[in-house]
């Protein structure tokens, strides 16, 4: 099963009537996940506090 909780609110969001709406889903590659501590693990696939926010900051 492909999918998680990104691709429900995208979903819910698509088919409600709320218009004008971005929704920008982060989770991690399908690929192979090198072992590591958590922080590790988050910030090699982008899903870390400062990368979710400087992307957040600098999408347009």
């Amino acid at each position: 099963m492909k999918g998680g909780l990104g691709t429900a609110v995208v979903e819910a969001v698509n088919s409600s009537e709320i218009k004008d709406i971005k929704v920008k889903t982060f989770g991690y590659n399908d690929k192979f996940i090198k072992h590591g501590s958590v922080e590790e693990i988050e910030k090699i696939n982008e899903v870390d506090s400062k990368s979710i926010a400087n992307i957040i900051l600098n999408e347009k």
